[in-house]
C-alpha cells in the first residue's frame, strides 16, 4: 500500500498525459570567459561576457527509466542570446567603447559596440519532389533563410487508426521530421468548390499550402487532398498566397520571403486560453499558430515575377503540381532526471528532486553579422536542481571555441548561466528580435555609418521586424 506524504507538499516533474506538451519561455543570464587579441605578435585580452538568453523549450511527459527513477525529455525549440564587451570593442574598433557615429542632420553622437549572438542552427532544408519539375527550386532562396517560427511537436504529430487495437482505436503518433508544400492555383481551388478557402480578389493568384500528412500514416497512406474537409482539419498546418509578405531590409541586406500561417482557420474553442507558458495539445493549441517563412529567389522579388514564373512551371509540370518538402534535422532531445528512485511505498512522482538536467542544442555564433560558429554541438548541466527551470542553480556550460573574425584571434573558455527564470512571450519575442537584429549589423568600421550620412547602419526600432 503507498503512504501518504506526511511532510507536506513536494515538487514534481510536470504531470503530462502522452497527448500533451508544455511550452516554457525562460530567460537567463550565461556567463562566457574570452581572450582576444588582432595579430599573433600582440599580447592577449581578456573579459567575461555577460550574454542575455532567451529561451523556447517544449517539455514532454515524464516516465520512469530502467534504473527506477524518474526523467522527461524536453526540446530547445529556440534559444537567442546577446552581449556585449569592451574587450569586442577594443579587438574591433580599437576603443572600448565602439565605433563613434554622428547623425549629421540631428547632431547626436554615440557608440556602436560590438556584439555577440547566439542562436539554435537551423537546419533546414527544401526540395521538390522528383514528378514535379526541377526548376521549381530556383523560386526559392537559400535554406538557411527558412524559418518554422512557434513550432512544437504537435504541428509534426497526427492521430492515426490502430489496427491492433480494434478498427476506430486511434493513436498518436511520435514527431514527423518533414513539412510537405505545394503550390496551387486560385483557378483550380475554385474548380474543386473551394472558393470560399479564397481571400477577395484572388482570381489568377498562386497558394501555396503546407501539410503534414506523411506517406506512412497507419491506415491513410493517400495523398492529401485539401477537398477533403478531414484532411484540412487533420493535416493542413498552414496557407498563403504564394508572394512576398516578409521583407527584411537592414543594414543594405534585403531579404523576402513568403509569410503561411493558418489564421481563422481552425476553430477558437480548440486555442489554450493561456499565452506563454501552457499545456499544449492537438486539443488545446497555442494561440500563436505555426509561422512559416520560405526564402523567395532575389530574381523573383519585383511584385508579379514570382507568380508569372511558377505559373509558367505549373503548365509544364506532367503531373499539373509543384510541391515538394521541407525536412529538418530533428533537435537533440535534452533531458532531466532525479537523483533517487522514491523509497519503497511513496508516491511514484515523491522523488523528482533534486534533478539533474542536461541541455543540448547545436547553435550558431556572430559577432555583428560575422559568423563565428556553425552547427556547433553544445551540451549544458545543472546539478541539484530543485525546480524547473533550475533557479539558483549555476549551469556549466561547455563551449571552448577558437578561430579568426575579422582576421582577429578570438577564444572562448567554459561558461555558466545563471538567473533562470520563467518569462512572458512578449518578452522572449521583443529579446529574440533584438537578437535578430544585431546579426544584420555589419561589423566592418567603415560600414557604421548612419544612412542618413549616406551609410546602411540603421539604429535599432522595437517595432521592425528583424
Amino acid at each position: 500500500m503507498t503512504k501518504p506524504i506526511i511532510s507536506g507538499p513536494y515538487r514534481t516533474f510536470r504531470a503530462l498525459n502522452d497527448y500533451e506538451s508544455y511550452v516554457e519561455f525562460e530567460g537567463s543570464t550565461i556567463t562566457i570567459p574570452l581572450r582576444a587579441r588582432r595579430s599573433p605578435n600582440e599580447e592577449w585580452m581578456s573579459d567575461e561576457i555577460k550574454l542575455r538568453a532567451f529561451m523556447r523549450l517544449e517539455v514532454y511527459p515524464p516516465y520512469v527509466n530502467n534504473l527506477g527513477t524518474r526523467e522527461f525529455q524536453f526540446t530547445i525549440r529556440d534559444w537567442d542570446l546577446y552581449g556585449k564587451s569592451p574587450m569586442l570593442n577594443q579587438l574591433f574598433y580599437g576603443d572600448p567603447r565602439g565605433r563613434l557615429v554622428t547623425d549629421k542632420e540631428t547632431g547626436l553622437s554615440d557608440y556602436v559596440p560590438a556584439a555577440m549572438t547566439f542562436r539554435v542552427s537551423p537546419n533546414n532544408r527544401l526540395k521538390v519532389d522528383p514528378d514535379s519539375p526541377q526548376e521549381a527550386r530556383a523560386l526559392f532562396g537559400d535554406d538557411s533563410d527558412i524559418e518554422l517560427r512557434d513550432l512544437n511537436s504537435h504541428h509534426l504529430r497526427v492521430w492515426h487508426s490502430d489496427p491492433s487495437s480494434g478498427e476506430r482505436a486511434q493513436k498518436y503518433s511520435n514527431p514527423h521530421n518533414k513539412i510537405y508544400w505545394e503550390i496551387v492555383s486560385a483557378e483550380s481551388l475554385s474548380k474543386e468548390g473551394l472558393s470560399n478557402l479564397l481571400p477577395g480578389g484572388s482570381e489568377g493568384t498562386l497558394f501555396i499550402l503546407f501539410h503534414k500528412k506523411h506517406p506512412n500514416i497507419p491506415g491513410d497512406s493517400g495523398e492529401f487532398d485539401l477537398k477533403n474537409p478531414e484532411d484540412r482539419a487533420r493535416y493542413l498546418v498552414a496557407f498563403s498566397e504564394f508572394e512576398s509578405q516578409d521583407e527584411i531590409e537592414a543594414h543594405g541586406r534585403s531579404l523576402s520571403r513568403t509569410r503561411s500561417r493558418l489564421l481563422g482557420r481552425g476553430l477558437g474553442s480548440m486555442v489554450t486560453q493561456l499565452r506563454g507558458n501552457s499545456v499544449i495539445s492537438s486539443f488545446s493549441r497555442s494561440k500563436q499558430s505555426l509561422d512559416i517563412r520560405v526564402p523567395i529567389n532575389p530574381a523573383f522579388t519585383e511584385k508579379g515575377t514570382l507568380q508569372e514564373r511558377a505559373t509558367e512551371l505549373l503548365k509544364e509540370s506532367d503531373a499539373g503540381k509543384i510541391r515538394g518538402e521541407i525536412q529538418f534535422a530533428s533537435p537533440s532531445r535534452s533531458l532531466g532526471t532525479a537523483d533517487r528512485a522514491p523509497l519503497p511505498g511513496e508516491p511514484f512522482d515523491s522523488a523528482d528532486f533534486p534533478a539533474r538536467i542536461t541541455y543540448a542544442i547545436n547553435y550558431d555564433i556572430f559577432v555583428n553579422d560575422q559568423k563565428f560558429v556553425e552547427d556547433q554541438a553544445g551540451i549544458a548541466i545543472a546539478v541539484g536542481a530543485e525546480e524547473i527551470p533550475p533557479r539558483d542553480v549555476k549551469v556549466a556550460f561547455e563551449k571552448p571555441q577558437a578561430g579568426l573574425v575579422a582576421d582577429r584571434y578570438l577564444e572562448f573558455s567554459a561558461g555558466s548561466c545563471t538567473g533562470m527564470m520563467e518569462i512572458t512571450k512578449e518578452e522572449f519575442e521583443e529579446g529574440m528580435n533584438f537578437s535578430r537584429y544585431w546579426r544584420n549589423v555589419p561589423l566592418a568600421p567603415d560600414a557604421l555609418e548612419l544612412r542618413s550620412n549616406g551609410g546602411i547602419f540603421e539604429d535599432y526600432n522595437p517595432k521592425k521586424n528583424y
